[in-house]
């Protein structure tokens, strides 16, 4: 019997991963080396334990969408139950009260939006590429500056569209921001409706035991620092490790920046390399607070969807964690601050964990209604805290990739080409659900595909 065909994958997160699953389910031996000392990358999980309960919450990936049919059907073949996960949108001045977001709209430019949107929807990706290059070169700002947005309503808009980017709309392409927004499937929620439960992290850990399963190997604290190349296969070292590893093909899952650090040989190339150098990835600090009694649900009646509350206070984005895992507005609850770009940095660095306890409570109690008196004492409710500043991380250095205008018809196609018997993956390489789990799912499994269909290929 013939050998069984060998890939090595870099990067253990949920890119990674879902290639090495696909492989290992086709009958290829698989190794998968990982830079950090855990598997997942930007998926993790929490559990606070209080009162015999376990509450559970994202640091990383939280949704799944119901058009993120990848991700749903991989959780119904590794047996993973989904719940809803979804959110009534909310907005605050930093006075009065919680304003839904029907009461919310954008009086000066929705028509003028709406039309714009109709419009892109009917554009053709290859008569129509020049404006779409052209839409690209501009910020998401400026183009709905052009739109007739006023000073105010660019605000909102960046309150709330900053979320889905990681960064402002300062420095993202319209393009990006437009078919996010504008894309053939509309969906109310923007693909916010599911999440595991149990925890997003356990996709991770159930596709890492699969793969050893089927005899693959996954070692941590491994970098990767050259690969080579031949006719033949490829070459792998580990760090300053002498002994290098073979393989008929690899897959690289790797963050781009780390893309850029690696020594190739033959080399990339040189607009390759400059385009893994170019690409950055958002600031987001994700901060979980644990409360005794669930404060924030003050004269709001349980529905389908959970609390959430954009403001231009330090607190950005809050929402709700927990939302479905307990009944009672007395029993504890978990919300998580969702904070990007400059507001994610300053929390991140401000040592004084009280003052973040204290900050992040009192925006969403006098949001509900509380009184400042009152609302300064909820901070004592407090029972666990835990943040994830993902620009922190030594390997990852950020939440998930961002385009800035003029990269997405540029630095993205680079990125994604085929290097000899190398293959790229991970969120930013998607064309549909970039910045998603579904994203890293997506160009993993066709990474996957792609090294078949190769390896098939006649000498």
């Amino acid at each position: 019997m013939s050998r069984k065909p060998h890939c090595i994958v870099i990067g253990a997160g949920l890119a990674g991963l879902a290639a090495g699953y696909r492989l290992s389910e086709k009958g290829w031996k698989v190794t998968i080396y990982e830079a950090s000392g855990r598997t997942g990358g930007r998926v993790l999980s929490h559990t606070f334990h209080h009162k015999k309960k376990k509450l559970v919450c994202e640091l990383g990936g939280e949704w799944i969408g119901e058009d993120h049919l990848r991700m749903l059907r991989l959780c119904n073949e590794l047996e993973l139950d989904t719940e809803p996960h979804s959110f009534s949108e909310g907005f605050w001045y930093g006075r009065g009260l919680l304003r839904p977001a029907g009461e919310w709209a954008f009086k000066f430019s929705e028509k003028k939006f709406e039309r714009f949107g109709e419009q892109f929807r009917e554009w053709d990706k290859e008569s129509d590429s020049p404006r779409m290059e052209a839409l690209d070169k501009l910020s998401w700002w400026q183009k709905l500056d052009e739109l007739g947005f006023k000073e105010n309503d660019l605000l909102k808009r960046d309150w709330m569209d900053s979320t889905d980017f990681g960064e402002s709309i300062r420095f993202i392409s319209a393009y990006v921001a437009a078919a996010e927004y504008f894309a053939e499937v509309d969906s109310e929620t923007d693909e916010t409706d599911y999440k595991i439960k149990g925890g997003n992290e356990k996709l991770p850990k159930k596709l890492a035991r699969k793969i050893r399963e089927n005899g693959g190997r996954i070692a941590r604290r491994s970098p990767v620092s050259e690969i080579h190349q031949s006719k033949k296969g490829v070459t792998v070292f580990i760090g300053r490790r002498k002994k290098p590893h073979h393989a008929d093909y690899c897959i690289c899952a790797a963050p781009a920046h780390a893309v850029a650090t690696i020594k190739w040989k033959p080399d990339l190339p040189s607009d390759q390399r400059d385009a893994a150098r170019q690409l950055q990835y958002a600031r987001i600090l994700k901060t979980a607070i644990l409360y005794d009694s669930r404060f924030w649900r003050r004269g709001r009646a349980d529905g389908d969807e959970g609390f959430s509350m954009y403001t231009n206070r330090i607190s950005d984005f809050t929402f709700e964690s927990t939302f479905g895992q307990e009944l009672s507005p007395r029993d504890p609850g978990v919300l998580c601050s969702y904070a990007i770009g400059d507001k994610a940095d300053d929390l991140a660095y401000e040592r004084d964990t009280a003052k973040v306890k204290e900050w992040l409570s009192e925006d969403v109690a006098l949001a509900v209604g509380f009184t400042k008196t009152q609302a300064k004492k909820k901070s004592k409710l407090v029972r666990g805290f835990q943040r994830q500043p993902w620009q922190g991380e030594k390997f990852i250095r950020g939440a998930y990739a961002f385009y800035r205008p003029g990269q997405w018809f540029t630095v993205r196609p680079l990125l994604a080409q085929r290097h000899q018997r190398v293959v790229f993956a991970g969120e930013h390489l998607s064309e549909d659900w970039q910045g998603f789990m579904e994203g890293a799912v997506e160009t993993g499994e066709k990474a996957a595909t792609r090294v078949v269909q190769l390896s098939d290929r006649k000498p």
